[in-house]
């Protein structure tokens, strides 16, 4: 069971409630929104000048930016990334110590914020660490990247430091070292565990063909929450999918090949 984030206004030993109102805010709005949900379509938006660049050699890195549906359709999030131009840049360089935040916005208002901080990591030490806040500042848990060998895996937490899922992606799989929009390359399976071990759901990694056309990095999530119940339990999953999109599926294979501008120089 989820510990430390309130739902409709209800005290959490440790986190505070803020006024008569609090219960109607974003936040509090999509974790009521979140209790009905069963599964989410997380969607990468293309962005063109990301494309446009890659393409030609040297990619400029944009802000990402996601959109998140229940199993209806309906929007949860709309996730837009807030990193500054500069610091996006130098994620092409040093991913694990650049800070990037994002920001979860609910009906078009900021619900909450998912913020990675600077960090001086190398190997095992200093692993990054994502923390989601609503915008009062009130903690709902940290996402960290542990230092694994070879496999991909992020642990979710509560407010408190206390283990909540364990996302597992294993490190033999096909859509892992071959990505292609084609069969069992066009898939990426993430178990969702509780801290035992046992699965209680499951996120799925997918490569649409006409997106990886266009930008090759733009990917798609399927999200089986399963057994997980509580709201801010779910939204720590969804903070998952996209710090590990940030961490492993951002890259561009054109911008490290040169590029149109490469293969023009090549044949020369």
């Amino acid at each position: 069971m989820f510990q430390g984030y309130p739902v409709q206004g209800v005290p959490v030993q440790g986190v505070p409630v803020q006024g008569p109102g609090y219960s109607y805010s974003p936040a509090m709005q999509s974790m009521e929104h979140l209790k009905t949900v069963s599964h989410a379509e997380i969607k990468e938006e293309i962005r063109v000048v990301e494309a446009i660049t890659a393409a030609l050699g040297q990619e400029i890195e944009m802000a990402n930016k996601y959109r998140i549906h229940d199993q209806y359709g309906g929007e949860i999030f709309y996730a837009v990334e807030q990193t500054d131009c500069l610091t996006r840049q130098l994620k092409q360089c040093c991913p694990d110590c650049a800070a990037w935040n994002v920001d979860l916005l609910y009906r078009g208002a900021p619900a909450f914020k998912l913020e990675k901080e600077w960090t001086a990591t190398c190997c095992c030490f200093n692993r990054p660490t994502v923390t989601v806040r609503d915008t009062s500042g009130i903690p709902v848990g940290s996402v960290v990247d542990p230092c694994t060998c070879c496999n991909l895996v992020f642990h979710a937490k509560d407010h408190e430091g206390r283990d909540l899922v364990t996302i597992d992606g294993g490190c033999c799989q096909i859509g892992l070292c071959c990505p292609f929009p084609c069969g069992p390359c066009s898939r990426v399976h993430f178990e969702i565990q509780e801290p035992d071990g046992r699965q209680i759901g499951e996120i799925v990694k997918k490569i649409k063909c006409c997106k990886w056309m266009i930008q090759e990095d733009v990917d798609n999530y399927h999200v089986e929450f399963g057994e997980v119940g509580h709201p801010a339990a779910k939204l720590m999953v969804l903070a998952v999918a996209i710090f590990m999109d940030f961490k492993y599926f951002n890259e561009s294979s054109r911008d490290d090949d040169g590029g149109i501008i490469g293969d023009i120089m090549e044949s020369d």
